[in-house]
């Protein structure tokens, strides 16, 4: 049977939103056909669990311009102790991805050699990253052994294909610097020495790092120990890491990288290092790096500062990095857009993002580095509690970002979407091969990870929660762990805290199974009897799909507001349900009622046709007595129940007509992405779009208004809401966005400063608006800007150029270096999302360029960008479009590496045509009868091409 993973919403909503492809996360989640190719013997990625390391004493010369031999590479050698944990072992099995192999060797504990076998003495498999060192006696059991390797490998150029490799920056004299650094999650540690690159081989490191004298600015896992001057060259030793998995050892070797702030009352001190030319920008981020680590320590119980007495707590400013951040422990790396915040030039969705970024990356010190997940199908461990308290901990310490109800729109919503496809996949879900592990870093372990963590917090308590956190960290400290470890831990809290016991026949073992090991999410449907007060429960897994079914069982925490009792923040469930149906009683009174209190449960909900009227009208007649959160809720429901045909587009858009008088964040932030998936569907009928988006224009009249065109002294959340509003109203060609913002980018020009919170906006519609003078003007201010935050602004903006010229030229910037690498595919697809009509123009650039875009973007980095650049293109073009894609690709492209998802992407393409065709009528009906007015006018619209994100 072949199964499709799935292609995630969030892979292109990513780039069309704030944060360029991933999240948190280091791979976008991929298309993979689950067939005997990739089912059958998968274990034999994995490495035989008889011998295990113990210490690595890693020596590492890094070698840059100066070898003109060998530009750009390295000599290693290592000293790693071993042990047999088994009888007879005569071969030793580690990962190796290195160039070569030159010399290895194995030394008993007095130092003599052990005999390799002489016809054989090491067989390398490519295919697994596998080297085997073939014995001639068997090694003697739980006895230390000494083994050697002696190996050279070459730096990757830039950060997509990880392990060491090297980038660049400007520095403060206009001089191109390069340095060298590391990214290894999650298996590419082999690529920089040969090891046991797997998270449950846990071991202490010691590195030792030459490199030319000049590079002064060198940092790792730990405190420098001495340093060795070796005529040119310079050798820094480094003290051992704490017992880790080998994907968390990392280092940073530069000219001029420097700590650009730091707080010295921290033992290790809190540092921010980056770009010289950095130094003073980086005290927001050190601010947040301090507050939440101080929460950390007080939250677990367990002080970073105790955690190794030479591990630092610095966090690396990185020009390169290929996801926003990794946990490496002792030396975060993040990309610098998250690092260097200024508030008079960095937008506030950047903002709002970094702080809980870092928190992310802070939280992983104790989840994923001091524990850690034994292989990476329990992926969700490290990456669904690090998603929790990036929002929830973020929350307490800097309440002004209110990320404790934006995590709604950046988990739950999201998960839900996601986890709603028939092969969507549980959170503890089988992964053996490399393209299955960066599979799995995605939707379901960070976002159900996190969505299904708050719902169990709101069901046991937050105080049991972390009691079950800090019993759980004590208990395997220094260990890989699994989920049955996390259970014990969870279950050890309740019973000590009896805080279920409230629930009848409730059976926790049960629960925690079913969302951890099974796929999906269940859809409650409610049925009230307004005369006596009953309502009845029934529960079946949710599919968009209308033709999929499955008879699973989820136990469902039931909480619920009506208009007589509001209780909304009332998050602990009243009743679990464990069975398909269940009756519970209310008083019986006609009134609203609301299931799921703030969308804090991981399922839908839908009502029968009375009670959902009753919701509509309150929404309309006295939104506020609905708490904004469940406003918010029903907007995603309504969408995911017309988009799986439970519910009509007359009805569904009848229950939205509240929205015209709505100006919530939560709120609009879910409508935007449903009316975004449904324009979408209608881009090859031109009119019809038309007439959708002038209906979507009278809605938001209210919301723009509202929000305004000038940030002031507001809080985050207004400046998030006037961007994202601002950015989708001036898509759809509201007047008066368009005016407005394209006035203010003239300010601009004129030398004018612009506030950094309406600047997306602004740039955009500037460009679209604009000619080739202010693609000029934008394209030289990205480039003397020191802020990457703005440049990928302005890279957005550029993007919207919608000339064939200028497009094509901003598509060659990105075979440059002129686009760093790991925004080279967001470039690419800002050129989609800044005019309908570019998919054309896209497209012959994709066919006179194919080459050079497979050798620019990095072709079999783990991101697939050539992939990701390819599938999405299909979705921008109409049905002619297609055709000439089809004809090229079997023409040109068979057997290349993107032919079969994208002829898949293709077929996507035509199926969404076809949707929107047989739904056009409905939906335009549905939107008279939602709207107060209908006036299709080019007051209305701006008569050009119509785009906007795709979802």
């Amino acid at each position: 049977m072949s199964k499709l993973i799935a292609l995630s919403v969030m892979l292109i909503a990513s780039v069309a939103g704030d944060h360029p492809i991933s999240i948190y996360r280091d791979f976008e989640e991929l298309v993979l056909p689950e067939d005997a190719a990739t089912t059958r013997n998968n274990e034999q990625y994995r490495l035989p669990q008889n011998v295990i390391p113990l210490d690595y004493d890693i020596y590492i010369d890094l070698y840059f311009a100066e070898r003109t031999d060998r530009p750009y590479s390295y000599d290693g050698k290592e000293y790693i102790i071993i042990k047999a944990i088994e009888q007879n072992v005569t071969q030793i099995v580690l990962h190796s991805n290195v160039d070569s192999i030159k010399a290895i060797s194995v030394l008993t504990p007095s130092g003599s050699p052990v005999p390799l076998n002489t016809l054989q003495p090491i067989t390398l498999e490519p295919q697994y990253h596998f080297l085997k060192i073939n014995l001639a006696q068997a090694l003697e059991v739980y006895t230390n052994y000494t083994l050697i390797i002696d190996y050279s490998s070459t730096m990757n150029e830039g950060p997509m294909k990880r392990g060491i490799w090297r980038g660049w920056y400007i520095d403060e004299n206009g001089n191109e610097r390069i340095y060298a650094t590391t990214h290894f999650q999650p298996y590419n540690a082999r690529q920089a020495f040969p090891c046991w690159d797997e998270p449950l081989f846990k071991a202490a490191f010691k590195l030792h790092l030459s490199k030319p004298t000049s590079y002064s600015g060198t940092f790792s896992n730990t405190r420098i120990q001495s340093t060795d001057i070796l005529g040119s060259r310079t050798r820094d030793n480094f003290y051992a890491t704490p017992v880790m998995s080998s994907y968390l050892v990392t280092f940073l070797v530069s000219e001029s990288f420097t700590v650009i702030a730091e707080d010295t009352s921290f033992n290790p001190p809190i540092r921010i290092i980056g770009r010289s030319n950095t130094v003073g920008l980086g005290d927001m981020a050190l601010n947040m790096t301090v507050q939440m680590t101080k929460y950390f320590d007080e939250y677990f119980g367990i002080p970073y500062s105790d955690l190794h007495p030479y591990l630092y707590n610095d966090h690396i400013s990185s020009p390169d990095w290929a996801s926003a951040g990794t946990e490496n422990w002792g030396m975060v790396s993040y990309r610098e857009l998250y690092m260097v915040l200024d508030p008079r030039e960095t937008i506030m969705s950047v903002e709002h993002y970094a702080a809980t970024l870092i928190s992310h990356e802070l939280a992983h010190k104790w989840f994923g580095n001091l524990i850690t997940c034994y292989w990476w199908s329990n992926t969700w461990i490290n990456e669904g509690f690090a998603s929790y308290f990036g929002y929830i901990a973020t929350y307490e310490v800097f309440p002004q970002y209110e990320h404790h109800e934006h995590f709604n729109s950046r988990y739950l919503q999201t998960s839900l979407s996601f986890d709603s496809g028939v092969s969507t996949v549980p959170m503890n879900h089988p992964v053996n091969t490399p393209a299955q592990v960066t599979g799995h870093f995605g939707t379901i372990s960070y976002s159900k990870g996190a969505a299904v963590l708050r719902m169990t917090a709101n069901m046991i308590t937050p105080a049991t929660f972390r009691k079950a956190c800090q019993y759980f960290l004590q208990n395997n400290a220094y260990k890989a762990t699994d989920q049955f470890d996390l259970y014990a831990a969870f279950a050890q809290a309740v019973e000590e805290d009896g805080t279920l016991r409230e629930y009848q026949n409730f059976n926790f073992t049960e629960y925690y199974r079913v969302w951890v090991n099974e796929p999906g999410y269940p859809l409650l449907t409610v049925n009230i009897n307004h005369e006596n007060g009953e309502m009845a429960l029934r529960q079946e897994r949710f599919f968009l799909s209308t033709s999929a079914t499955s008879d699973r069982i989820y136990p469902i925490p039931i909480s619920y507001s009506t208009n007589s009792n509001r209780n909304f923040n009332n998050l602990k469930p009243v009743y679990m349900l464990s069975s398909e149906r269940a009756v519970l009683t209310k008083s019986a009174v006609e009134e609203w009622v609301i299931f799921n209190n703030l969308q804090h449960g991981h399922y839908r909900v839908t009502y029968d046709d009375k009670s959902w009227n009753l919701i509509g009208d309150a929404l309309f007649n006295d939104p506020e007595s609905i708490h904004y959160l469940n406003r918010a809720q029903v907007v995603d429901d309504v969408f995911a129940l017309m988009r799986s045909e439970r519910m009509t587009f007359n009805f569904g858009f009848n229950l939205l007509r509240f929205l015209r008088n709505e100006a919530n964040y939560h709120v609009w932030n879910p409508a935007i992405s449903g009316f975004t998936w449904l324009r979408n569907r209608l881009r090859h009928l031109p009119e019809e779009q038309a007439k959708f988006d002038a209906f979507i224009i009278s809605q938001m009249e209210h919301v723009i208004e509202t929000v305004g065109f000038d940030a002031g002294n507001e809080g985050p959340t207004t400046s998030l809401t006037r961007q994202e509003v601002l950015h989708f109203a001036c898509m759809l060609g509201h007047e008066k966005c368009v005016k407005e913002s394209h006035d203010r980018f003239i300010s601009l020009k004129n030398g004018n400063w612009v506030d950094p919170r309406i600047r997306r906006n602004v740039y955009v519609t500037g460009i679209r608006e604009g000619d080739q003078s202010d693609f000029e003007f934008l394209l030289g201010r990205m480039t003397q800007s020191n802020y990457a935050n703005d440049q990928l602004e302005m890279l957005r903006g550029l993007g919207a150029a919608r000339t064939p010229e200028l497009i094509t030229r901003y598509l060659q910037l990105t075979l440059t270096k002129a686009v760093r690498f790991h925004d080279k595919a967001n470039s690419f697809n800002y050129a989609l999302l800044g005019n309908q009509g570019n998919g054309y123009h896209v497209l012959q650039f994709i066919k006179n360029n194919i080459d050079a875009i497979r050798v620019a973007y990095i072709e079999d980095a783990p991101p697939t960008p050539v992939h990701t650049c390819m599938v999405n293109l299909a979705s921008y073009l109409d049905n002619a479009g297609l055709d000439e894609y089809e004809a090229w690709l079997r023409s040109t492209q068979f057997g290349t590496l993107q032919y079969d998802r994208t002829l898949s992407a293709i077929t996507s393409a035509r199926n969404n045509i076809l949707w929107g065709s047989n739904n056009v009528d409905a939906i335009l009906e549905a939107a008279k009868g939602g709207a107060v007015h209908l006036v299709v006018s080019t007051a209305l619209l701006v008569t050009t091409v119509l785009i906007t994100m795709f979802v």
